[in-house]
């Protein structure tokens, strides 16, 4: 009852009342389950910070330094027994922790979790990798999919998409391929984040021709990339002298999945044709741009003019020159 009543004020935003009515219980020798303080311990990690969370987890779960030798024999402070943390709770605050980019303490709390003797599961393998992966630690990553698998821990598609993500990162696209083919052997599908790691990996490395067949296999799929995968593409098919594959990109991203593109591949596509010489076809672009909202930079007119000057056409390039120089005094 109590638990329900704690979980309605939480679910009503009292975060306050529910810390309060906790309080009142454990005071009274009466312990709301764990699943009830965990999520008590997220609310608040959300609302007041990492820092508030962390304090009330002290406070529920380990109940201070000089409570430690009564804990030993199973009871706290007024003869009720203490309810102990378990993987969840852990998992709650490194995650708080991880999303507040406070990775160094994600760390400290994984140590806490060993020390007390609660086993991970595959999700806070998960959370330790992602800080691993941000900072570029991919031999500590490996080693902790190592003790997974030792542990016969099976990892899910969040602890393969992250490894994948990091790798690609990184740069070292084959060894991400690696883990994208055991996940396919183990039987986890791969999702849209597994593609978009792949083809943003291999866009940082310029493989076109692998970026664009793992793009292609997820639109195949119906996986909707995210607007800035499909730049990443259309940027790099631009740079390779592509733009007309590029703008199909752009058309079928539009047409299928209702993309907004970014302002960076109208640019891309833009400069693409201007360096082609297509200039109406450019000039349809940049009224779309304009349409969309964007702005034009002093980058696009001046391969604007360039295309211009490129084919004699000198009466134009000075009317761009003008109006160039009108926008820069007024910005």
């Amino acid at each position: 009852m109590f638990d329900l009543l704690i979980e309605v004020c939480l679910e009503s935003r009292k975060i306050e009342s529910s810390i309060e009515i906790s309080r009142m219980l454990l005071s009274r020798g009466i312990s709301p389950k764990v699943a009830t303080l965990n999520n008590l311990i997220s609310r608040v990690c959300r609302k007041f910070g990492v820092d508030a969370g962390y304090e009330i987890y002290c406070e529920f779960f380990r109940l201070d330094e000089e409570k430690d030798e009564i804990s030993k024999r199973g009871y706290g402070f007024r003869g009720f027994r203490v309810v102990k943390p378990n993987v969840h709770s852990f998992n709650t605050l490194m995650l708080c922790c991880y999303q507040n980019g406070l990775v160094e303490k994600v760390e400290e709390i994984w140590n806490e979790m060993s020390e007390m003797g609660c086993d991970p599961n595959a999700y806070s393998y998960s959370l330790l990798i992602a800080v691993f992966c941000d900072r570029g630690r991919m031999e500590d990553c490996e080693k902790m999919w190592e003790e997974m698998r030792k542990k016969e821990i099976e990892a899910d598609v969040v602890s393969y998409n992250t490894i994948i993500g990091g790798f690609c990162k990184i740069g070292d696209v084959g060894r991400a391929e690696e883990f994208f083919k055991e996940m396919g052997l183990v039987g986890i599908d791969a999702t849209v984040s597994t593609y978009e790691h792949l083809v943003k990996g291999y866009c940082g490395i310029e493989d076109v021709e692998s970026a664009v067949l793992v793009y292609k296999d997820m639109f195949r799929k119906d996986f909707r990339p995210d607007a800035s995968t499909l730049d990443m593409v259309i940027g790099l098919l631009c740079d390779k002298g592509r733009v007309e594959e590029a703008m199909k990109f752009l058309r079928s991203g539009v047409g299928k999945f209702d993309l907004v593109p970014k302002e960076k591949s109208y640019e891309a596509l833009i400069m693409g044709f201007c360096f082609e010489g297509r200039m109406d076809e450019a000039l349809k672009l940049q009224a779309e741009m304009v349409g969309k909202g964007f702005q034009l930079n002093l980058e696009i007119y001046e391969v604007f003019i360039d295309g211009y000057v490129r084919q004699g056409n000198e009466e134009m390039a000075e009317t761009l020159r003008k109006e160039m120089l009108q926008t820069q005094m007024h910005s």
